[in-house]
C-alpha cells in the first residue's frame, strides 16, 4: 500500500486567505499553468521543493495541500 493524494486542497486554502491562483503563482514563481496542473491533479507528482514553497505561502504543511488516501 502507498499513500497517494486523491484531491487538492489548494483552492480551499487560497479562499481561506482571500487569494487566488495567480497570487500563488506570482509568490512561488511557478507558472500559472503549473499551479493549475497541481490543483487539477493533472501531474503525476509534485516534488518537495514546489510543495514546500506552496505550503509556505499558504501557511500550512505539505500534508495539508492534499487529501491523502492509502491504496
Amino acid at each position: 500500500m502507498e499513500l497517494v493524494p486523491v484531491s487538492c486542497r489548494i483552492p480551499v486554502l487560497l479562499k481561506k486567505i482571500g487569494k487566488d491562483q495567480q497570487w500563488l503563482a506570482d509568490k512561488t514563481e511557478l507558472s500559472k499553468q503549473r499551479i493549475s496542473d497541481i490543483v487539477r491533479m493533472r501531474t503525476d507528482n509534485i516534488t518537495i521543493i514546489p510543495a514546500a514553497t506552496i505550503a509556505h505561502y499558504l501557511n500550512c504543511t505539505i500534508n495539508d495541500l492534499f487529501v491523502w488516501e492509502w491504496r
